[in-house]
């Protein structure tokens, strides 16, 4: 059969399957059997259509395809702060991992703010994704859950919540290995610092971790520091104070265990600027060994997450979920973290 040569679309419009079908000379319906690499399609024609398809630069519309059948092969990224070096590594590896499954990833960056959040939710619902990965959750469990359990598959993937699959790593044990680490080598007085960015539930459980391993070791009272750089303003306990009296004062501070690598990177800067020296005057251990923590000049002691391992599970999960692979009860999956050792620790100078 000779392929028609006046099928070309019009000037500015793209071309559509019935062009394609046209050019090659077959029916509507076997131009979409070769692009779904159907069988029941001859060689000849298979080579006939594609060469139209070619041709005409035609590029199916998989999003109204999927429309039509009720469901996407797009997962829904919720992520807290894409300005976290963390998260901005978690979501390349998330979404690596998404196309190796046959799915595209949608962002929604919330910067840890519940409305933001439940907007974001609400935006992906509107796209018909497929499910939906949180790679941070703000805690407003209620409201969410009531929107989203039973309608889309959901896994948190380095964060948690009880009423979807986890894939998460041990930040109770991640405190207490951060903090033993701060006692093995000579401390006593070790502060936590916290700062807002990090979600409630990793917070409290590395906080847990933090504060078993000074009673395990008979040490304490243990002391929570919340504080928002760069400002020398902090919460200590519940009361106000300031981080330069905690760190320089009597009886101060001679390391800190910190809630996560921007909160220790940040502890770092401010020490330089009330003119402590680390390691010498201050240790510092962080969570998360993002990629700035090994930079020589910082050179941060940190507790590592095997980020690509979570983004791979945590996409497994969700896909079989998808496919109907995983059924039952939401699971969850705790993966082990690990202490890197660095510079920003050693004994400390004066040990009591």
């Amino acid at each position: 059969m000779a392929v028609p040569r006046d099928s070309a679309p019009a000037v500015g419009r793209p071309p559509t399957i019935l062009d394609v079908a046209s050019r090659a000379g077959v029916s509507k319906s076997t131009v979409s059997n070769v692009v779904r690499g159907m069988p029941g399609v001859s060689e000849t024609t298979r080579h006939r259509v594609r060469m139209a398809i070619d041709q005409l630069g035609y590029r199916p519309n998989v999003l109204a395809r999927q429309l039509v059948q009720q469901r996407t092969n797009i997962l829904g990224v919720v992520v807290g702060d894409l300005a976290n070096p963390f998260f901005a590594e978690m979501a390349k590896s998330v979404e690596r991992h998404a196309a190796a499954r046959g799915y595209t990833a949608m962002f929604c960056n919330t910067e840890g703010n519940s409305q933001s959040e439940l907007a974001g939710v609400e935006t992906l619902l509107e796209y018909r994704v497929a499910g939906i990965v949180f790679l941070a959750f703000s805690g407003d469990s209620r409201t969410m859950k009531e929107r989203l359990e039973h309608r889309v598959p959901v896994v948190f993937c380095s964060c948690t919540a009880d009423w979807g699959d986890v894939v998460s790593v041990d930040d109770v044990r991640g405190g207490k290995l951060g903090t033993n680490h701060l006692i093995e080598v000579g401390h006593r007085r070790i502060a936590y610092v916290s700062i807002p960015e990090l979600e409630d539930q990793s917070d409290l459980a590395r906080w847990q971790g933090y504060c078993e391993a000074l009673r395990i070791s008979g040490l304490g009272p243990p002391m929570r520091v919340s504080w928002s750089p760069p400002s020398d303003h902090a919460v200590v306990d519940g009361e106000d104070r300031t981080l330069s009296e905690i760190l320089t004062g009597q009886d101060r501070t001679t390391a800190v265990f910190a809630s996560n690598d921007v909160a220790a990177i940040s502890v770092q800067e401010f020490a330089d600027r009330v003119g402590l020296r680390v390691p010498e005057d201050l240790s510092i251990v962080g969570f998360d060994d993002v990629p700035m923590a090994g930079l020589a000049r910082i050179a941060l002691t940190t507790l590592a997450q095997p980020r690509d391992k979570l983004a791979k599970l945590g996409i497994a999960t969700i896909a079989d979920r998808i496919e109907r692979k995983l059924k039952g009860p939401p699971t969850t999956t705790l993966v082990e973290v690990d202490l890197v050792a660095r510079k920003s620790t050693a004994p400390p100078s004066n040990p009591s």
